[in-house]
């Protein structure tokens, strides 16, 4: 019987925090879950955690911690379940459990220098006194890659793609990064490989990674920008949006002298940036970006773009509606299909306390949200 997704089988996330996944969407909060801390990718593979994950796949139900991707394509928006078929569906068609997992996400840690508004103390180092002070939860800064990268290589023989998240990638744990590289470039595989990199564009790589990248199949370098100007330095605090604008002019030069290397944009959709979609999307044609996925904030809960009042959400729908981008158009159904609005008093006043910490203002940068929050 063929499963619902394959990813269970085909792929492995392992987060900042070192928890282990069937991918970056999966939520593992009523799970027994592995921790790469503590287990090997094999004790993994083999646990009843995975394989409880594979028989509801089987079964043609979705796990509990699939809630994200179901939500998405309940609302027609595409999910990475969808994504990822679409994306190698000669891969998957062919697949067979022997070959292993094949696809891996890796964070290398939470080391970041940025602490993002929707991020929190798991992702980026950053945040951690941000979030002992106004949550009350200390998350320490976390690298738990061993000396080698003797598990993961050994685990991923066949790997035909690596996502390397953060924290930011071009700060974790970069020398054991680059091992690993040069295991698969001395085995050979990577000629068949996609390497994947979300970064925040705040650091450009120096000329070791482009020696390495030179000898894999395919670099998508993929930008993690969540608005423009004002708002992109309020969102990706303490960014500099002109570094942002520098950088994106020189990987657009990369992209026109190297065949294996792309660029990609992705957007966190939240409850800061949800009316601003439209404005986004056309700035990136300006700029010569391809047009940027879209994935919405899930956690921290209050953060979410549907966490605003029912009256609220419904203009926010109507803005989005006017727009010419069918890709907004789909955001509007999904303000009008989902409610997150116990979390809505809590919204107020986290961004109150953001504020006052990071001395920001809402009202100024945000004043069509502030609009809409106190009419």
């Amino acid at each position: 019987m063929k499963p619902l997704c394959l990813i269970p089988w085909t792929s492995i996330d392992i987060s900042p925090r070192g928890t282990i996944a069937p991918c970056c969407k999966f939520q593992n909060k009523n799970y027994d879950s592995l921790n790469i801390n503590k287990n090997t990718i094999s004790q993994y593979a083999s646990s009843d955690y995975l394989n409880t994950i594979k028989q509801e796949m089987l079964n043609g139900e979705w796990p509990e911690g699939c809630i994200r991707c179901r939500i998405e394509e309940e609302s027609n928006i595409k999910s990475k379940r969808i994504l990822d078929y679409e994306r190698w569906p000669e891969e998957f068609d062919n697949y067979t459990p022997e070959m292993g997992f094949i696809i891996a996400s890796i964070a290398f840690g939470n080391t970041c220098n940025l602490k993002c508004i929707t991020c929190h103390g798991s992702a980026s180092s950053r945040w951690r006194k941000e979030y002992k002070e106004l949550y009350g939860i200390d998350v320490p800064h976390n690298e738990f890659i061993p000396e080698t990268c003797d598990d993961i290589f050994n685990a991923l023989p066949n790997a035909i793609h690596f996502d390397i998240p953060g924290g930011e990638p071009f700060l974790s744990e970069v020398d054991k990064q680059l091992d690993l590289l040069k295991r698969y470039i001395d085995s050979g595989q990577s000629k068949n490989m996609s390497l994947h990199y979300t970064t925040n564009a705040q650091i450009y790589p120096e000329d070791k990674w482009w020696a390495l990248w030179e000898n894999f199949k395919e670099i998508d370098m993929q930008l993690s920008i969540d608005g423009i100007y004002d708002r992109y330095e309020y969102i990706r605090y303490p960014g500099k949006f002109e570094i942002l604008e520098k950088n994106i002019q020189k990987y657009i030069s990369k992209e026109q002298k190297l065949d294996n290397f792309r660029l990609s944009v992705s957007h966190t959709v939240s409850a800061y940036n949800i009316y601003y979609l439209d404005e986004f999307f056309n700035w990136c044609n300006e700029m010569g970006l391809p047009k940027p996925w879209c994935g919405r904030v899930h956690n921290p809960s209050h953060m979410r773009p549907c966490v605003y009042k029912k009256e609220i959400r419904e203009e926010i729908a109507d803005y989005l509606n006017k727009s010419a981008i069918k890709d907004v158009n789909a955001w509007a159904n999904y303000m009008l299909k989902n409610d997150s609005s116990e979390y809505y008093k809590t919204f107020l006043t986290m961004k109150d306390k953001h504020d006052n910490y990071r001395n920001t203002s809402f009202a100024t940068i945000f004043p069509e949200m502030e609009k809409l929050i106190n009419d």
